[in-house]
């Protein structure tokens, strides 16, 4: 299963771990996998592009990221990287409401 956890704050999202398997097809062809990896990196991409910074970011062959917001971020990126992980949510959000075998999102 992926888990998906987000910390917030009162500013927002500061950061998230994505980690683990879907295992919902065989290795290659698992469409859940295939979905997040491509939606995290994504905003990871976009967040980094779009907001100009470069966030703290660790990634591990084993089906893992970890995103933090740097505390360099001014308000102008915050407000970017807010609405892109808020849009990350989102598409989680709808990843995990057809595939709740596969994915569980945590907020803390």
């Amino acid at each position: 299963m992926i888990k998906a956890t987000f910390n917030h704050s009162e500013l927002g999202i500061q950061s998230f771990v994505v980690e683990g398997h879907a295992e919902s097809a065989e290795f290659g062809r698992d469409l859940v996998c295939a979905a997040v990896t491509s939606v995290t990196a994504g905003t990871v991409n976009a967040i980094e592009m779009l907001a100009n910074i470069d966030p703290d970011v660790e990634v591990r062959e084993s089906g893992y990221l970890r995103f933090a917001i740097p505390t360099k971020a001014n308000d102008e990126q915050m407000k970017t990287i807010q609405t892109l992980l808020k849009a990350m949510v989102i598409s989680l959000e709808t990843i995990e409401h057809d595939n709740r075998k596969y994915i569980q999102i945590i907020h803390e």
